[in-house]
Parts: structure tokens; C-alpha cells; sequence
């Protein structure tokens, strides 16, 4: 079975687990797929309420009572409200992630099988990215602590409103230096030793950050896949911003089955420094190139640029920088894809949603030069964003989002002795300064 738009059919849940939530307990929260856990959906499945006080492996959890369910409501092609982000894509006309993926094995549909981990290797992050989190960068938490310390408020601008228990308070308040403490979940959970230890039965592994290349967990598990022979088995994808890809590491890398990059670039040029502070484009291309020049597996180059006001004028200098790698570097085997992603939630005041109509309509214009290259097999989504920008079209965008939207560009300037009038598109400037 294929996904399609005339099924709800996704091989996800027969094949995968996306573990991407911790604490001191271990797992307290899973699903078949990263997608479905947003700031507005935080337990889309019911699993965070029921791993609270249980440490059930990831097997376990994967053949359980709700990852069933799941199941069986895709193969009687029922909606399940978990998958909601992929509903809305497809509604608008746009691929998904669920249309966009194949089933590997025909035989897990009728005996579901844990062969893909999708795995958040925590917070440890040497950037400090302005589409982030403090709950995803331990780095941005510079930041934030900046704002609490100035009073500056944070309201709308990230999903943080958090409780004085949570870990990023706790970190944000105890500060050291400039650093802020990142929970090593490797060292403290059997949940994590079982997986290691069952490493022969995986055929992939999903891995995330934080940053995963300088993650402990991340570089635990590769050396460990080395170590016991089964890294020739594995596909290995993994998202990363692609600032730290050594020789040494590379080495390692070629040591996999194959290599599916998604490299998290949001900008191109000065833009880019901007957006993904402090890291600055030079030193970015000279570390993805060397991933390319060094790379001897299989797989894929994805670049997925997270589209914002403060950046999507760049979009498509950063697509022709990607087609030209792709030019360059194209191989057999190696496929090459342009996925540009929303931000979520769609309600943070740097959304495209929130720009006035005579920009989104330069926009759709623009944005229409990037296109798929079907003889070369180059893969483009940008018509989701297109689409997004037709639906939002005649928002009402008032004085108070122009206000919300310069409140969060100019805190974070403050933060980093930045000024946006050196960074960003001058049709953003002129909207930034503007009142309505």
C-alpha cells in the first residue's frame, strides 16, 4: 500500500518511533512521527500521560494499546486527530509528509515492526538560531535569560511558558557563565541502554537535536553501531546545522548503510548570520562542502530552511545555492531535495501570515522560480508555503502586528548587538518601521 490523497494510510506507525521527550523518569512521550507534537497538540496520542510514571522500553511502547489503535485507524481510512498536521498540508493542496514517504516492507503491514527510532538526542546546540526554542538550543538560552534579566516579554514570540519546575527554567536560572546545564538522558536511562543494545534490529535511525553532531548520545550511538558491526546495516538521518562536519567525523559518517542529510539551513548570506547566530556563511560552506567532498555513501542532501518574515526574501538565493551543490556534487545514489518548512505555532509574531498583502503577493511571485528539476530528480515542496501565503492573503495584518512582529526582531537584536536594518530585506524594513 501506498499513501495517497484517496487513503489515510501512513507506514509510519507500522515501522517507527519518534522519542523525543525526556526527564529524569526516562521516556515521557513517543509517537510514530515528530510532526504530530506541537506546542498546541503536546500529547496528540495520550502516551505523555501514560508514560508519567512508567519506563516502559521502546518495543514495548511500540506494540502497545495506542500505537494500535493508530494502526488500525489509517487502514480503515479514518482521520486520526494525531495526524492533523498532514490533514492540513494535503487540505491545502500541498505534499505531506505522510504522501511523501514509502512503505519499506509490505509484510509490516500485518506484522508492525520497531525498525526506525526517531530519536531527540536533547538540547546541546552552538547556535543560537532565531526560529529555535531555549527548550531545543541550551544556547538560545542566552537569550532568554537576556529577557528575564531586562524584563523584556517573551509573550508570543516562542512556546516558552514554562512553570518554575520545568528543566529550562531551572537552567535558565542557574546560569553559569554564559553556559547552561543539558540533560545527558544517555547516562541515566536503561530506556537508552536498551536501545543500544537491541542496535542490530534497527534498519534507521532518525536523529535530532540540539545539534546531533555534537551530541553525546548521537556520537554514543554512532561509535557504538561501529563498534558491534552493524553501522553497514543502518540508515543513518539526522537533522543538523551543518557548522561541525570534521574529517574525523566524516570518517565515521561513511561507516553507514547510507546518509540522509536534512541540513537545517534557514537563510543565505548576511541573512544567514542573522538568523542563525553567531555562525556566519563563510564558515557554513566550508563545512558542507566538506561533508560533500568527503561523503561516500548513498542518500540524500535535503535542505530545510524554515520560512519567516525576517528571511524569506532569501528563500531563492538559498535554493540556487543548493541546486548549484547539487550541480556540482550529484552523484548516483544520492538524491537531493529543497523542503521548506512552516513555522510553527502558526501564531508567533515573526509568521508570514502577519505581513501585509502587497508583500505576500510579491512573494507568491518570487517564490514561483523554485521549481523541481524533474530530469535531475531535484525535489522541491515550496508549494506549501505558496499555498499558505494564498490562504493568509487577506488577513487583516493591524498595528499591533507590526508592533508584536518588531517587539520580537528588536529583543533579539538587543540581545546580540545586532540592528535588523543591516540584515533584512528592505520591503520588511519599510513594513518594520511603518505604522498602520
Amino acid at each position: 500500500m501506498k499513501p495517497s490523497k484517496d487513503n489515510t494510510f501512513c507506514w509510519f506507525p507500522f515501522a517507527q518511533l519518534a522519542l523525543k521527550e525526556w526527564d529524569a523518569t526516562g521516556i515521557i512521550n513517543a509517537t510514530p512521527c515528530c510532526n504530530m507534537i506541537r506546542p498546541e497538540t503536546p500529547d496528540p496520542m495520550g502516551l505523555k500521560t501514560k508514560l508519567k510514571n512508567t519506563t516502559p522500553t521502546a518495543k514495548e511502547i511500540f506494540h502497545g494499546e495506542e500505537m494500535s489503535k493508530l494502526r488500525t485507524s489509517m487502514l480503515n481510512g479514518v482521520r486520526h486527530s494525531a495526524c492533523d498536521v498532514c490533514w492540513r498540508m494535503e487540505d491545502r493542496s500541498s505534499k505531506s509528509y505522510r504522501l511523501t514517504s514509502n512503505v519499506p516492507d509490505e509484510q509490516l503491514l500485518e506484522n508492525p515492526q520497531l525498525q526506525v527510532i526517531d530519536f531527540s538526542f536533547g538540547e546541546n546546540c552552538n547556535l543560537r538560531c532565531r526560529i529555535c526554542a531555549p527548550g531545543l538550543s541550551n544556547k538560545l538560552r542566552i537569550d532568554y535569560r537576556y529577557f528575564l534579566e531586562n524584563e523584556i516579554d517573551t509573550v508570543g514570540m516562542q512556546d516558552f511558558n514554562h512553570s518554575d519546575d520545568h528543566p529550562v527554567t531551572q537552567s535558565l536560572n542557574s546560569r553559569k557563565g554564559s553556559e547552561y546545564a543539558v540533560y545527558n538522558f544517555s547516562q541515566d536511562h536503561t530506556q537508552w541502554q536498551d536501545i543500544l543494545d537491541n542496535i542490530h534490529e534497527l534498519r534507521s535511525i532518525k536523529a535530532t537535536g540540539g545539534e546531533t553532531t555534537i551530541s553525546n548520545g548521537f556520537l554514543q550511538f554512532v561509535d557504538t553501531a561501529i563498534e558491534r558491526d552493524c553501522a553497514k546495516n543502518i540508515v543513518l538521518e539526522f537533522h543538523s546545522n551543518c557548522t561541525k562536519f570534521t574529517d574525523k567525523l566524516m570518517n565515521k559518517l561513511n561507516q553507514f548503510k547510507e546518509l540522509r542529510l536534512n541540513a537545517s539551513i534557514d537563510s543565505y548570506g548576511d541573512n544567514y548570520h542573522y538568523m542563525r547566530y553567531p555562525w556566519t556563511w563563510d564558515r557554513l560552506t566550508h563545512s558542507i562542502e566538506n561533508y560533500l567532498s568527503k561523503n561516500t555513501r548513498p542518500g540524500s542532501v535535503s535542505f530545510n530552511p524554515v520560512v519567516t518574515a525576517l528571511n524569506v526574501h532569501h528563500l531563492v538565493d538559498l535554493y540556487k545555492y543548493h541546486y548549484q551543490l547539487h550541480t556540482q556534487y550529484s552523484r548516483p545514489g544520492l538524491y537531493w531535495s529543497f523542503w521548506v518548512d512552516l513555522l510553527w505555532p502558526e501564531n508567533k509574531y515573526i509568521n508570514i501570515k502577519f505581513l501585509p498583502k502587497n508583500i505576500k503577493q510579491d512573494l507568491i511571485q518570487q517564490l514561483s522560480v523554485i521549481r523541481p528539476n524533474e530530469e535531475t530528480g531535484f525535489f522541491v515542496n515550496i508549494d506549501n508555503i505558496i499555498a499558505f501565503l494564498q490562504q493568509h492573503l487577506e488577513i487583516d495584518v493591524t498595528e499591533q502586528h507590526r508592533l508584536n512582529m518588531l517587539k520580537e526582531v528588536t529583543a533579539f537584536d538587543k540581545s546580540r548587538n545586532q540592528t535588523y536594518n543591516d540584515y533584512l530585506h528592505a520591503d520588511i524594513i519599510e513594513f518594520l518601521e511603518t505604522p498602520r
